[in-house]
C-alpha cells in the first residue's frame, strides 16, 4: 500500500511508530556524538518527522469531523466537543476549500464515500431523513423528498425486516469501475457512485448512492441484487 492509499489515521499511526523508532536512534546518536565529539548528521530529522505528524494529525482531525457530520452530528455538537462556538468550528472545517501556493487543497476534507454510503442507509434505518437530506444537493432534495424516500424504505423493511448491516461496500465510477483511491472523488467532475449490500433480517438489497465531485448526493437507488445490471447510475 502506498502513502497515498493510507487513511489519515493509518498514516498518523505509521508516523508515530517512526517517531518512536527515531527517538531510540536519536538517543544512540547523542551517545555517539558525545563520545566522538562529532554531529551525527541527523539533527533535523526529528523536526521533519514532527512536521509530517502535525500534518497527518490535522488530516485525521478533519476526517473525524467529516465522519461526525456524515453520522448526523450538528455543528453545535462538534463545537461543544472542541469547546468553541458552532460558528468557530464551522469557519475552520465547513468553509469552502482554499489552496496553498502549490495549488493543493488546504481545508477541504477528503470525503470517504464508502463510509458516507453506509452512513446514508444507516440514517434511513434510524428514520433520520434530515441527516440524509443535509448530504444532498438542493435539486436532489427537491426530487427525493422525505415522503418518497420514507415510502421506499418502509417497503424494503416491510418485505425483509430491519437493516442489520452493510457489506461489500465499494466506490465506483458511473460505468461500474471500482475506484481504489478515495481522493479521486475530488478530481472527477462527473462524480462517483457508492454501492453497498444492505443486509436485512430476511433478505438483501443493493443500495447505490450517486455523488457529485464535492461528495454531495445526487441520486439514490435500492434494488434487488438480481437487478444490478442496466441501472440508471
Amino acid at each position: 500500500m502506498t502513502e497515498a492509499e493510507l487513511d489519515p489515521l493509518a498514516k498518523l499511526l505509521k508516523l508515530a511508530n517512526q517517531a518512536s523508532s527515531q527517538a531510540i536512534r536519536t538517543d544512540a546518536d547523542r551517545s555517539a556524538t558525545h563520545d566522538s565529539g562529532q554531529a551525527s548528521g541527523h539533527e533535523t530529522a526529528g523536526i521533519e518527522l514532527a512536521l509530517e505528524i502535525e500534518q497527518a494529525a490535522a488530516r485525521h482531525l478533519r476526517n473525524s469531523v467529516e465522519t461526525a457530520r456524515v453520522r448526523g452530528a450538528s455543528w453545535q455538537q462538534i463545537g461543544d466537543a472542541f469547546g468553541v462556538s458552532r460558528q468557530a468550528v464551522y469557519k475552520r472545517f465547513g468553509a469552502p476549500e482554499t489552496h496553498d501556493s502549490r495549488g493543493e487543497i488546504m481545508n477541504k476534507p477528503i470525503v470517504d464515500l464508502q463510509a458516507r454510503t453506509e452512513a446514508v442507509f444507516q440514517m434511513l434505518s434510524e428514520d433520520n431523513y434530515a441527516g440524509v437530506k443535509e448530504l444532498m444537493t438542493f435539486s436532489c432534495s427537491r426530487v427525493l423528498t422525505k415522503k418518497k424516500v420514507t415510502a421506499v424504505w418502509n417497503q424494503v423493511v416491510a418485505a425483509t425486516g430491519p437493516l442489520t448491516s452493510c457489506t461489500d461496500t465499494v466506490t465506483q465510477t458511473s460505468d461500474g469501475r471500482n475506484v481504489i483511491l478515495q481522493q479521486i472523488n475530488q478530481l472527477l467532475s462527473g462524480g462517483l457512485v457508492g454501492q453497498t449490500m444492505l443486509n436485512h433480517e430476511a433478505g438483501e438489497w443493493l443500495g447505490r448512492v450517486a455523488y457529485n465531485g464535492s461528495g454531495k448526493i445526487t441520486g439514490m437507488l435500492i434494488v434487488s441484487p438480481l437487478e444490478k445490471h442496466n441501472l440508471p447510475f
